[in-house]
């Protein structure tokens, strides 16, 4: 794909930039890169595209924040906080946008050394579809999705950042809202992404709750949720031991609670969990911790070789049994049973990377990227065993 850099035509404002966010949605962009000193760039598909014939000065950046989010913005980048802001901008905003439609994005402020320059601002925004996504569109497995609705307990959605865990997550309260009438549905989240509701939605409206804004932090969310009386409560992200605790009280007494977490397997979320809290404390939470999952979904998305990006999910659901031989089992040793139990069944991140490779969905470089060039070599070695063939020059 090639991609025609925009031009502000010597005229970069608010403004401007607004027609220029119009312009980077359609051209697929699934983030933008605003930073001083540096061309804007977008990411389409996974891969990077410079998205400007100029580069932007750094003495622009404070009157475009100014203009598009709120005033304490800058002063924070300035004092080293950093800051997440949502920004939403509709036919009001005086772009050219259908009637009724909205853009959305997530947006993240920095300041860093940028290009040799020693204090620039850096802009991050993911862009947010107005519109739900759906549970079908997603592809789960069966087993996954018959398993995603349970009465009560604990689901994670996990990944690296940029592995569709919010859309995914969306997606679920969709399908909830259509499906399952009778539940409730409330959210906490820095800062809101999807708008959750509409016309679609059969029972009560979901309320999202904006940390920072609507309420301190997650765990006081948590706190706030067991007074409101809902079926699912959605954590946006579990980062400390306090929203870690409140997470899985909450799913013990009567909820279905779903969260992210930043992690990369199965097994490393568990022991992710146990770790934050101090070791004298461990092997208490680890028996709650077994009692409240009911599943774990670790999602990445691939680059394939037809410019496009495709998802994979490692997954393991905690039913009655698997709970009990948890339970009988010391903890320290369940991410070395997990692993063992997923390896077994081919149902590792690596084993579906290497069947969409195997397939030529996607290329040597983006499978090393994921699992390693040892476990490529490994893998390359073993087909040529099985097929009794040595592998293509471009197999290797």
């Amino acid at each position: 794909m090639e991609l025609e850099p925009y031009s502000f035509g010597g005229n970069f404002s608010a403004h401007t930039f607004k027609d220029f966010l119009v312009w980077a949605v359609e051209q697929g962009a699934s983030d933008i890169l605003v930073q001083g000193g540096d061309h804007i760039w977008l990411e389409i598909h996974g891969r990077q595209y410079r998205a400007t014939t100029h580069t932007i000065q750094q003495g622009h950046l404070p009157a475009l924040i100014h203009g598009l989010w709120q005033a304490d913005v800058e002063a924070k980048i300035r004092a080293g906080e950093g800051a997440d802001r949502a920004l939403e901008l509709t036919e009001r905003d005086g772009i050219e946008i259908r009637r009724g439609r909205a853009l959305r994005f997530r947006c993240n402020f920095t300041q860093a050394r940028v290009a040799g320059m020693e204090t620039a601002f850096a802009i991050t925004m993911r862009t947010i579809p107005d519109k739900l996504p759906k549970i079908e569109d997603q592809y789960l497995d069966p087993d996954l999705f018959g398993s995603l609705y349970p009465g009560m307990g604990l689901g994670l959605i996990c990944g690296p950042t940029g592995s569709g865990k919010s859309t995914l997550l969306a997606a679920m309260y969709r399908h909830s809202g259509e499906a399952y009438p009778n539940r409730k549905v409330i959210t906490y989240e820095d800062p809101i992404e999807f708008v959750l509701g509409g016309r679609h939605w059969k029972g009560p409206q979901p309320a999202q709750s904006e940390i920072g804004r609507d309420i301190p932090n997650f765990a006081a969310g948590l706190r706030n949720a067991m007074r409101r009386k809902p079926s699912i409560v959605g954590i946006g992200e579990a980062r400390d031991l306090e929203t870690v605790d409140a997470m899985i009280e909450a799913s013990l007494t009567g909820h279905l609670c779903l969260a992210t977490l930043h992690t990369e397997s199965v097994a490393e979320t568990i022991n992710r969990i146990i770790q934050v809290y101090p070791p004298d404390s461990q092997s208490n939470v680890a028996s709650r911790l077994i009692g409240a999952l009911r599943y774990i979904c670790i999602q990445r998305l691939l680059k394939t070789t037809d410019g496009k990006r495709t998802a994979i999910r490692e997954y393991l659901v905690f039913d009655r049994a698997l709970r009990a031989q948890l339970s009988e089992t010391p903890h320290t040793q369940w991410a070395a049973m997990i692993r063992k139990l997923l390896e077994e069944a081919n149902a590792t991140l690596d084993d579906h990377a290497w069947k969409l490779f195997e397939k030529g969905k996607i290329d040597k470089e983006e499978f090393i990227e994921l699992a390693g060039f040892r476990e490529f070599k490994t893998r390359l070695a073993k087909m040529q065993i099985d097929d009794k063939r040595l592998p293509t020059k471009e197999e290797v």
